[in-house]
């Protein structure tokens, strides 16, 4: 089988256990849906599909969230995650934990670090589908000219996540000593 065949039920993906919102300075209502492996969807929408009575976002989740909106170095790391996705996809939302608070990578510099120098168009593929943004870090990777490039949140969230971070730029370029290549 390979990677791209991968589907929910190959990844072992727990059936959905709730969902709710969180309130997040500066960028409004954030969706959140968990099943009891651990997170599994973070929107800046109303989640689609979602069939159940919203109920309260536990601490594991809202804890660490209010920790990086009030500016604090996020500790994401414990956050449990139920991701499904290609091994490609996988591997590039793992790298994408590893980015530190406040540092920028290039999707060339993401495609390096997995051992695939060549797939930067797939990096900023799989950046686009991450089911999970500000908990796996897409935010973080720019484009090899040091741009902010895009975002699935929109280019003014991302602003704002780096600007959170401590992250400088100017008319969207990271300024130097924040970009670290691998």
């Amino acid at each position: 089988m390979t990677a791209e065949e991968i589907s929910a039920d190959d990844n072992h993906q727990a059936p959905v256990a709730g969902w709710g919102t969180f309130e997040a300075s500066g960028l409004g209502t954030l969706w959140l849906e968990w099943s009891g492996k651990g997170l599994r969807r973070l929107s800046f929408e109303r989640l689609q599909g979602v069939e159940a009575q919203a109920t309260s976002v536990s601490a594991v989740y809202a804890d660490p969230l209010t920790r990086y909106f009030d500016g604090e170095p996020e500790g994401f790391a414990n956050v449990p995650l139920d991701l499904t996705g290609t091994d490609f996809q996988l591997r590039v939302w793992s790298a994408l934990r590893e980015i530190p608070w406040g540092e920028v990578r290039t999707y060339g510099g993401v495609a390096h670090q997995i051992h695939s120098p060549r797939a930067m168009r797939a990096v900023g593929q799989a950046n686009h589908v991450n089911p999970v943004p500000i908990i796996v870090p897409c935010h973080r990777v720019v484009e090899a000219g040091h741009h902010l490039g895009g975002y699935g949140g929109g280019v003014d969230r991302k602003q704002l996540l780096l600007a959170l971070e401590g992250v400088r730029f100017h008319e969207g370029v990271v300024q130097p000593g924040q970009l670290e290549l691998f």
